[in-house]
């Protein structure tokens, strides 16, 4: 079957549309012209239907009363007193003016047979007696071979109608004598007695409309036809000879000729055909084209999802657009929303300084490898990781952004330190303890002679005052050795099921005099519900009452120390926390507070071993412990002990 050309279809389409359109825009005004000449004859009706009624009206209130008063209550005059006779005859009379009006008072069982009604009035009639609350229908109907706008009024009967159309023997002899006993009579107040009806015929205006409407639609039809033959000689003066262009454009762009067979194609196409197949043979190129593409994007998301290292894809101005699953857990972020409401990607150095030459570097050299830079979570935790980057460029070769690539050393580091600090403890202790033993004996022997002395000089004061600061400094050196003997000493810690929160309270109760001298408030923040740790109360009460005392010796005079307690089921760990207002910790020494020896004090105010005991005890226990500070604002240690596998609750 021969298959039209693309233009043929497109004509014949926009043809076939035209003409719709035309078809619609003459029935459109065929209707509306129609309805107008409906309400023109309604209201031409309401003319005659009120010259009936108030015809009606004159006879029944002025003209019948009066004729009764003159005549003889069995006397009747149909043309003075019947009010269907004398609106009968009016509006009959109306009929040379208007040779198409129609009147009647139709009845069901007129007493005058010109009143009959006929099968349609009939109908109309009872439809009245079963709607009492309409009492009146208009409407086209078809009669004789041609349209009629009816329009019909119900009339009811009145208690002053019943003298003539109630019971027979009550009506006037005169009257029975010219219409007879049987019709018209028996009616109740209430009851439908006729209808007032008007005929006008349509049918000529109709017709005239239908010649209106036919001629709109051949005017309109030319008219937009004309229009379309115009359009159609513009189309193949300028779009088609563009389209061949176009088509040899194509050819260029799809690497060959339209030379393969097709089942559709064939010589006798037209440009818009030809342009069609050129326009398939790009789009099959384009799509294995984006195939690869997808496939290659496919790949890469697939690496960018599932890398363990975090991923990050920025923009010429450092601000984040797209960040794998592990840099969201490695930063600690909720989703990628809300890692991309970042500002800055600068937020997530630790040091801003670091930031500023990453990015140089990147401007620099393209890259950047290898980089282990400090780094911050969303809850400000310093982390480590080392950086790795490249510039990347959009389609014109200009700088679009970077990549980099996270690699998690925070774990590594700490454990590093961990063993550095465990290495070094153990070979202080080593150390220490030679050297307490090898100090403990002559001091001992000092502390010997100089009480012998002092028993033996008793009388001479010099000597006496001399022999107390001997002893002094004697008792003090022992206290140093005898730190170095515990810190030496390594034992196992004897572990049971404990309360932590008595633990803390126990340490407390010691040192609550302490802080109420020192003005120092206590605040207590304990969970309820706690559960039971295994731990050595003894070492445990040494860690809270190393900190402790670090804490009020921190806030001099004055200050609030607040303890909190926490279980966090979902790291099996409960959580000490011990924050004090003090001075603050320098980042020059935070890295080396849990260093033995190392201290901030002033002389004879601690010996630097404190936190190093307490950083062991924790790790016996299998726990951790952690100090936030900044100068100026306060220190916060915070203990990690390991919950009791069956949780038990310390209530």
């Amino acid at each position: 079957m021969h298959r039209r050309s693309m233009k043929t279809r497109f004509y014949f389409g926009a043809g076939c549309i035209l003409f719709v359109f035309c078809g619609v825009f003459s029935l459109v005004q065929y209707f509306a012209l129609r309805n107008i000449v409906i309400d023109d004859v309604y209201k031409n009706t309401e003319i005659f239907i009120g010259t009936a009624s108030a015809t009606r009206n004159y006879v029944k209130d002025v003209l019948r009363p009066h004729m009764v008063e003159l005549l003889s209550p069995e006397a009747f005059v149909p043309e003075a007193m019947s009010t269907s006779f004398v609106s009968r005859e009016v509006l009959n009379g109306l009929r040379d003016r208007f040779p198409d009006f129609s009147y009647k008072r139709a009845a069901h069982n007129p007493k005058n047979p010109v009143n009959m009604a006929d099968s349609f009035e009939m109908e109309k009639l009872r439809w009245f007696g079963n709607h009492p609350e309409t009492d009146e229908w208009h409407g086209i109907i078809e009669k004789d071979n041609r349209s009629f706008f009816t329009r019909m009024k119900a009339i009811y009967a009145e208690a002053q109608c019943l003298k003539c159309h109630g019971r027979p023997g009550e009506a006037p002899d005169a009257l029975k004598e010219i219409y007879g006993s049987e019709n018209g009579y028996d009616f109740n107040v209430g009851d439908v007695v006729a209808a007032d009806t008007i005929y006008i015929p349509v049918d000529v205006s109709f017709f005239k409309i239908k010649e209106t409407a036919w001629l709109m639609f051949v005017v309109a039809a030319t008219a937009l036809f004309s229009l379309l033959g115009l359009f159609i000689l513009l189309f193949n003066r300028t779009v088609v000879t563009d389209l061949k262009g176009v088509l040899t454009r194509f050819k260029t762009l799809s690497g060959h000729e339209l030379a393969e067979p097709r089942l559709e194609y064939n010589g006798q196409s037209d440009e818009l055909e030809q342009v069609k197949w050129a326009f398939e043979d790009v789009a099959s190129d384009l799509k294995v084209t984006h195939d690869t593409l997808r496939a290659s994007e496919a790949k890469f998301r697939l690496l960018f999802e599932s890398s363990q290292d975090a991923i990050l894809i920025l923009d010429g101005h450092t601000r984040m657009r797209d960040i794998n699953p592990a840099g969201l857990q490695f930063f600690g972020f909720c989703d990628k929303e809300e890692a991309l409401s970042i500002e800055t990607c600068f937020q997530l150095f630790w040091d801003t300084r670091d930031a500023a030459g990453f990015w140089e570097e990147i401007n620099e050299k393209g890259f950047a490898r290898g980089l282990e830079l400090p780094l911050v979570d969303r809850n400000g935790k310093k982390l480590t990781a080392i950086v790795s980057a490249s510039r990347r460029v959009d389609e014109n070769g200009r700088p679009a952004g970077i990549y980099m690539m996270l690699t998690d050393t925070t774990e590594k580091r700490r454990m590093e330190k961990y063993l550095a600090q465990t290495e070094k403890l153990a070979s202080i202790g080593q150390l220490a303890s030679g050297v307490a033993h090898e100090i403990n004996n002559p001091l001992g022997v000092i502390r010997c002679y100089a009480n012998l002395i002092a028993k033996s000089r008793a009388e001479d004061a010099q000597v006496v005052e001399d022999l107390q600061i001997i002893r002094k400094h004697t008792d003090q050196c022992k206290s140093v050795v005898e730190a170095l003997l515990n810190f030496a000493r390594v034992s196992e810690p004897r572990k049971a099921a404990a309360d932590v929160r008595a633990c803390l309270e126990e340490v407390l109760s010691v040192l609550e005099v302490q802080f109420q001298k020192s003005r120092i408030e206590i605040r207590r923040c304990f969970a309820d519900d706690l559960p039971h740790v295994t731990l050595d109360a003894a070492k445990i009460k040494q860690v809270f009452m190393n900190l402790l005392i670090n804490a009020r010796q921190a806030m001099e005079n004055k200050g609030s120390l607040t303890v909190s307690v926490q279980s966090e089921p979902d790291k099996n760990m409960l959580s000490i926390a011990i924050s004090d207002t003090g001075a603050g910790i320098s980042d020059l020494h935070i890295d080396r507070i849990f260093d033995p020896f190392f201290t901030t004090k002033g002389p004879g105010k601690g010996t630097g071993l404190g936190l190093s005991v307490s950083y062991g005890i924790v790790k016996q226990h299998g726990g951790d412990i952690v100090v936030e500070s900044a100068p100026g604002n306060g220190t916060t240690f915070t203990i990690f002990l390991p919950l009791d596998e069956d949780g038990r609750n310390c209530s």
